[in-house]
């Protein structure tokens, strides 16, 4: 064979296969578990509570050799199926498209958060988030290097995919490197040949350079991550290759088992490192191949025809939940932690909000077209017609619950917080425990309002073609986005915080819609509500203004009628965004519309 052909693919219908998809989205599963119990670990890691357990040493020692080698063996094998039906230089693009801006998204947004923490938790900060940002990412702060935690993976697969690119443009090569490997691989060689390779690379490799998840510098990690990216790219269609992963698979499962125990055994004894750590190296690479080799043949055996709805729904959500788990989880620990909760009702929490946080943080973006690449997913196939303005309304739609969320953590974090009597923006102020939690949602709300009031407008103009009244509507939300965003980046009692009142003028905005829309009699309902919403809003700032029945609004009740009045300020938001996404979701496909020839979104 001088290369690559379709018998590579003998059986893998539609380029894709089910047990490989099964093992990555397990392999994901367990990450979002290993990093859970690092919080707990002997280990000094971004968060952590403050429970620890010594036998979380050997437990997570379970996964470690293997996981992520695994990981990176199913994404060399996803490269090789892209290349079935294009050419290198389209897979190559396929793949940064795919991968870079999750990278720079990750970079700049998600790992920060985690960065900051724990520069705060571990005493080597005490400034605020936003000069910590500007820190990472001044001249100085890149040249140190930023951070980029747990999207090393990416950073990996991006080079990974770089030098796999001659191999993409010479097929001629690449199969004759794969004829090689699969004529070593006979037989038993399925086992010991990749056992003596992880054995050798431990034990010349590991002492000199250990395991840094840098891309530079790290040979250790490299040899192994990019020798199972290549295995997979490589041998994922030659089917000799994986009859013999199924037909060792049970022999492969006894000796991981034995081999698991020795090397914990290594590991946690004292002596484990007798003899220059030989027998600990050798234990440790040969785990790894053999939980490897028996996953695959199971998988193989038993899932390659096991593709469910269940399967393509946890695939596309694994990027996005990777992306998201860490972030969601270092918040969490700085969260709950101080309030020291049995450990297991503690771990307990610590999983449930990461995993579904993750999860709904991939329900949010895989809906809204304008996120979906930065998280890693491809475009959706919704109808082009006002898919942006819905995209932005989404947006209008999410503001409330976020509001609301950050509002209700950082009350949490601050006991004594007396909602009677202190104003919300107390939160983020001096006397709170933990500002940040308030000032962030404070300024995700204010970039979430220039976002709505843009898809207000634009629907406004799609649904009538009141421009004037369409404009008006966004500035009026894009003058409060930049009130919440200074009164966040300048906390009370900075004057600063006083830009908040731009925020005020919002209240216009339900009237603004109401006159926008009065041509559309199939949108009573919301005029109606937008109507109800005005006169409430002005109900309220007259009676907390004292301009009638003074004092019935005092010290002793200001906070519960501020509280109201933020419900009320924000909650309409919401509704009113929902209710103009179902309409334009229900105007495209028939092209209904005031303005349809002047559709641009």
């Amino acid at each position: 064979m001088s290369g690559f052909s379709s018998r590579d693919f003998a059986g893998d219908a539609g380029g894709r296969r089910a047990d490989l998809d099964w093992l990555r989205v397990g392999a994901f599963g367990l990450l979002i578990l290993f990093h859970v119990a690092l919080a707990y670990a002997p280990y000094d890691w971004h968060m952590q509570s403050t429970h620890r357990f010594r036998w979380l040493e050997g437990a997570l020692l379970l996964s470690s050799p293997w996981r992520l080698t695994l990981l990176f063996l199913v994404s060399g094998a996803a490269l090789r199926f892209m290349t079935r039906r294009r050419t290198a230089s389209q897979v190559f693009s396929a793949r940064m498209e795919r991968l870079l801006p999750p990278l720079v998204f990750g970079t700049l947004v998600l790992v920060p958060p985690q960065s900051f923490i724990e520069a705060r938790d571990k005493g080597y900060w005490s400034g605020d988030f936003l000069h910590w940002w500007l820190s990472e990412f001044s001249p100085a702060g890149i040249a140190d290097s930023v951070p980029v935690n747990h999207l090393w993976f990416l950073v990996f697969l991006v080079a990974y995919t770089l030098a796999v690119v001659p191999l993409m443009a010479r097929p001629d090569v690449a199969g004759r490197l794969a004829d090689g490997l699969e004529r070593a691989l006979r037989g038993w060689g399925i086992l010991w040949v990749p056992i003596a390779y992880l054995i050798l690379i431990r034990l010349t490799l590991y002492p000199w350079f250990g395991l840094t998840n840098r891309l530079t510098g790290d040979w250790y990690n490299h040899a192994q991550s990019l020798g199972a990216f290549l295995f997979g790219y490589l041998l994922v269609g030659r089917e000799s290759v994986w009859a013999s992963l199924e037909k060792v698979r049970r022999v492969s499962l006894a000796l991981a088992v034995v081999a698991s125990v020795v090397m914990i055994a290594q590991a946690v004894h004292p002596g484990g490192g007798a003899f220059w750590g030989v027998p600990r190296n050798a234990a440790y690479g040969a785990t790894q191949w053999l939980v490897i080799a028996t996953l695959l043949g199971y998988a193989s055996r038993y899932l390659r025809s096991a593709n469910t709805p269940l399967l393509t729904y946890l695939t596309n959500a694994v990027f996005p939940c990777y992306l998201a788990h860490q972030t969601i989880l270092v918040i969490a620990v700085w969260l709950i932690a101080p309030y020291r909760s049995p450990a297991g009702v503690e771990a307990a929490i610590l999983i449930g909000v990461t995993l579904g946080g993750s999860l709904l943080v991939y329900e949010v973006v895989r809906r809204i077209p304008l996120l979906r690449p930065i998280w890693g997913l491809k475009p959706s196939d919704t109808p082009a017609r006002f898919a942006r303005r819905r995209a932005l309304l989404r947006f209008g739609i999410a503001a409330p619950a976020l509001a609301a969320g950050f509002t209700v953590s950082a009350a949490l974090a601050y006991p004594d917080f007396d909602h009677a009597r202190q104003y919300l923006s107390e939160l983020g102020g001096p006397t709170a425990a933990n500002p940040l939690i308030f000032n962030t949602g404070v300024l995700a709300a204010a970039v979430l309002a220039g976002l709505a009031g843009l898809g207000l407008g634009l629907s406004v103009l799609a649904l009538t073609g009141a421009r004037i009244l369409g404009l008006l509507t966004a500035v009026v939300f894009l003058l409060a986005g930049a009130g919440l965003g200074a009164a966040a980046l300048y906390p009370w009692p900075d004057p600063r915080h006083l830009a908040i009142n731009l925020a005020l003028g919002i209240q216009l905005a339900p009237l603004l819609l109401l006159f926008g829309l009065r041509g559309r009699s199939d949108l009573k309902a919301l005029r109606l509500f937008l109507a109800i919403v005005f006169a409430a809003m002005a109900v309220l700032t007259v009676i907390t203004k004292h301009l009638v029945f003074p004092g019935l609004v005092n010290e002793t009740n200001v906070g519960w009628w501020e509280r109201a009045y933020a419900v009320v300020l924000v909650g309409w938001v919401g509704v009113a965004a929902f209710l103009l996404e179902r309409r334009l979701r229900a105007e495209a496909p028939r092209g209904g519309g005031a303005q349809a020839s002047a559709t641009i979104g």
